[in-house]
């Protein structure tokens, strides 16, 4: 099995899945390969991005993977594909190409098995999220004995992660000449005050999985050296720990701003969750040799299936640090034990 599991993470990395070069070939060579195992396919979603549901039987487990990657940047090393001292180097062979292969050798054995699963593919993992959130109404996926993600955590279970909460802070103002500034109101200097302000939000603390942090990610203002700005944005980036939500988080701000005058908008919101470590998912990694539980400051899809149903985690191989990383590689030996994993967790949660 070691071969064809190599063999089908080497093919996924012959195939540029990021934004720039396009997704959809992947899928179809991926949905080519579901249709020769003879499994029923349900595919949907946006039409830049779609994303899959392919199954054996009714119930059972359902294995979770996203097709997309970062673009790769520059002065990587190693081609995409090469294969050196147990290691598979390429775009996304951890972050996630390497998870989706053990998978997709796993269904493999477990319909000759006879063992009922799911698999779930997307291709906007990296931005929106949008085709977990199709795939999340199916009542498949509602009603799966687990939803197990196989993003890279060296085959840890991460079983509690943050959430995200995108928002735009608005420091408005009026403009007039340079030279004259007194008859204007500095929006940049108005949202100098405000991140001034929002400091004891942005310090990072002791605990950064267990507690809120806010980054300023991007400022835009102005638009002419010679004018007083009258509009300045501040786009802000938070992450919040379960049970905390994004409304709460936005709460927060506002309280921390009281007194200020700005416009607060949100851009995009995904929630915070966490597993109980006594759901049979758990159990049952951890019985089959899966590492420590752990919790992660980063976001995936099991954010969104957690929405409809309580039993996910998240457990994959590759390390977490070889995310958009240069030089991304994944170890043949993970692969193999991935492979193992699910085909054993995939076996105990049939019903």
């Amino acid at each position: 099995m070691t071969k064809e599991l190599v063999r089908t993470l080497l093919e996924m990395l012959q195939v540029r899945s990021d934004t720039i070069e396009g997704k959809r070939a992947l899928f179809q060579l991926v949905r080519s390969k579901l249709e020769e195992m003879g499994l029923e396919i349900v595919a949907g979603g946006a039409p830049d991005s779609p994303a899959l549901m392919a199954s054996h039987g009714e119930r059972g487990i359902a294995f979770s993977a996203h097709l997309d990657t970062v673009p790769a940047g520059e002065d990587w090393s190693h081609e995409d594909g090469e294969v050196r001292a147990g290691r598979i180097y390429g775009l996304g062979a951890a972050d996630m190409k390497g998870g989706a292969a053990a998978m997709l050798t796993a269904a493999r054995t477990l319909k000759e098995e006879g063992v009922p699963f799911h698999l779930l593919f997307t291709t906007d993992e990296e931005e929106l999220m949008t085709g977990a959130e199709f795939l999340s109404l199916r009542p498949e996926v509602r009603s799966a004995s687990g939803i197990l993600v196989g993003e890279p955590t060296d085959l840890g279970v991460a079983c509690k992660e943050k959430g995200i909460s995108r928002l735009t802070l608005t420091a408005r103002g009026v403009a007039a000449h340079a030279s004259m500034p007194w008859n204007g109101d500095n929006a940049i200097m108005r949202m100098a005050r405000l991140l001034g302000r929002l400091s004891p939000l942005l310090k990072v603390p002791e605990g950064p999985t267990e507690e809120l942090t806010l980054v300023v990610s991007t400022i835009r203002g102005g638009s002419r050296n010679n004018v007083v700005p009258d509009r300045c944005d501040a786009q802000l980036n938070a992450r919040f720990p379960f049970p905390l939500t994004a409304r709460e988080v936005r709460d927060r701000i506002v309280r921390t701003l009281e007194g200020e005058t700005y416009d607060l908008i949100m851009q995009y919101e995904l929630p915070a969750f966490e597993t109980s470590p006594d759901t049979a998912l758990i159990r049952e990694l951890l019985a089959a040799g899966a590492g420590e539980l752990f919790a992660v400051p980063y976001a995936t899809e099991a954010a969104v299936y957690s929405t409809v149903n309580p039993s996910v985690s998240v457990c994959g191989p590759g390390s977490p640090d070889q995310a958009h990383a240069k030089d991304e590689y994944v170890e043949v030996q993970q692969l193999e034990s991935a492979y193992r994993l699910y085909c054993q967790v995939a076996r105990r949660l049939q019903g």
